[in-house]
C-alpha cells in the first residue's frame, strides 16, 4: 500500500521540473517535439542523462509539486456528488486525477491516519478482547458446573491429576472469578481446566469427533486470548486488504441495480464505485482528524458522517445515472442494506482469518 501510494502521489504531477528543449527530435521515435511531450509516442522530451544531484532535485520537486488536477478533483469529489464522475464518463478526463490513482491515494492516507495517528494517541492501548465475557459462565451454568464437579470429586477412584484440576476449577468458581479457567493476573489460560470444563459441559450424546472439534476451538480461542497483541497485528495487516475488496463488490452491486439500462456499462459502475469509496476514505480521514485534534466525542461525528454518506450516495446516483428522486432513494436503501451486509461479512471473515492465523 505504501509503495502504491507513493507511485500514485508521483503520478499526480506533470513533470514540469524536468527541463525540456523544444524542437529537438524525440529520443524514442525521432519525431520533432513541439512542446514537452512527443505528439507521436507521448514520451516526455527530457534528457535524464545529467548530473546525479540535478536529477534527484528535479525528481523530488516534481514528486511533491502536485498539479492543479488534484485541487480541482478533491473539492468536487467531496462537495459535488456525482458531478466529477459524470464529467469523467462524458470524456472530460484530462482535467481530473484518474479515479484509481485518486482511490489509492485516499486509501493510503486513510490507513496512515487510522494506524499512525491511532498509535500516537493511544487509540489501541485498550483494544483487546474481553476474556471475562468470552470465557465466563452465567450464575445458573456456574451452579450446575459446581454441582457436577462436586459429583466428580466424590468418586474415590478419580485420577489424581484430574482431581487436582477439578479442585482448582472448583476453587475458582466458588471464589466468584469471572472465568474459572483464566488467570486474570497473567492472562494465561489453564488448558487442563479448559479441557475439563469442555468435558463437563458437553452434551453426553456428543460424538468423540464433536468433542474433539469443541476442544480444538477452545484451544484456539485460548491462544488468541493469550496473544492479543498478535491478534491486533493480524487485524491491522488484513484490514486494508479486506476493505479494498469492497470496491469491486460495490461495482457489482451497481451493475445488478442497473442491469436493464443498456447505455450504462460496467466501466461506468467501476468509476462510480471508485469515486464513492474514495469519498468514504476521505470523509473518514477528515472525521478521524477532527476527533483527534478537537478532542471531541465520536458520537456526533459518527452521526454527521452517516448522514453525509447517505446523502452523498443518493445524490451521486441522481447525478451520475440521471436517476429520479424516488428511484434514487430506493436504490440508495438497497445499496446501504447490501453494503452493510457485505461489510459485516468481510469483518466476520477478517476476525475468523485473524483467529486462524494467530
Amino acid at each position: 500500500m505504501e509503495a502504491v501510494g507513493a507511485a500514485a502521489l508521483g503520478g499526480l504531477t506533470s513533470g514540469e521540473h524536468h527541463p525540456v528543449t523544444k524542437g529537438e527530435p524525440c529520443r524514442n521515435c525521432g519525431a520533432p517535439v513541439a512542446e514537452r511531450y512527443c505528439s507521436r509516442c507521448g514520451q516526455l522530451a527530457s534528457n535524464f542523462h545529467r548530473p546525479f544531484f540535478s536529477l534527484v532535485a528535479s525528481s523530488l520537486a516534481d514528486t511533491f509539486a502536485l498539479d492543479s488536477r488534484l485541487w480541482r478533483s478533491v473539492p468536487m469529489l467531496l462537495f459535488r456528488p456525482g458531478r466529477m464522475t459524470r464529467n469523467y464518463l462524458d470524456g472530460q478526463r484530462a482535467r481530473y486525477v484518474p479515479p484509481f490513482r485518486l482511490f489509492l491515494l485516499a486509501s493510503v492516507l486513510f490507513f496512515l491516519t487510522v494506524f499512525g495517528l491511532g498509535d500516537r494517541l493511544g487509540w489501541y492501548q485498550d483494544w483487546q478482547l474481553n476474556p471475562g465475557s468470552t470465557l465466563s459462565l452465567s450464575e445458573e451454568d456456574s451452579a450446575k458446573l459446581i454441582e457436577t464437579i462436586d459429583a466428580q470429586l466424590a468418586d474415590e477412584n478419580l485420577d489424581p491429576d484430574t482431581r487436582t484440576v477439578l479442585e482448582k476449577t472448583l476453587a475458582n468458581l466458588e471464589s466468584g472469578s469471572k472465568s474459572p479457567i483464566l488467570d486474570e493476573s497473567t492472562g494465561q489460560v489453564d488448558r487442563d481446566a479448559l479441557d475439563e470444563m469442555i468435558e463437563l459441559t458437553t452434551n453426553e450424546d456428543a460424538s468423540p469427533e464433536e468433542v474433539a472439534t469443541i476442544r480444538g476451538a477452545g484451544n484456539r480461542l485460548a491462544r488468541v486470548l493469550e496473544n492479543q497483541d498478535r491478534f491486533g497485528a493480524r487485524l491491522r495487516e488484513w484490514a486494508p486488504r479486506f476493505s479494498l475488496m469492497f470496491m469491486p463488490l460495490l461495482a457489482l452491486m451497481l451493475t445488478v441495480m442497473y442491469a436493464w439500462h443498456r447505455r450504462i456499462y460496467v466501466y461506468d459502475h467501476v468509476i462510480t464505485a471508485l469515486h464513492f469509496q474514495t469519498f468514504i476514505y476521505s470523509l473518514l480521514t477528515l472525521l478521524l482528524l477532527a476527533a483527534a485534534f478537537l478532542h471531541t466525542g465520536a458520537g456526533w461525528l459518527f452521526g454527521i458522517g452517516t448522514l453525509w454518506g447517505i446523502w452523498y450516495l443518493h445524490r451521486q446516483l441522481r447525478v451520475t445515472y440521471g436517476t429520479g428522486l424516488f428511484m434514487a432513494a430506493f436504490r440508495t436503501s438497497i445499496l446501504l442494506i447490501l453494503g452493510i451486509t457485505v461489510l459485516f461479512v468481510l469483518a466476520l471473515g477478517l476476525v475468523i482469518l485473524s483467529f486462524l492465523l494467530t
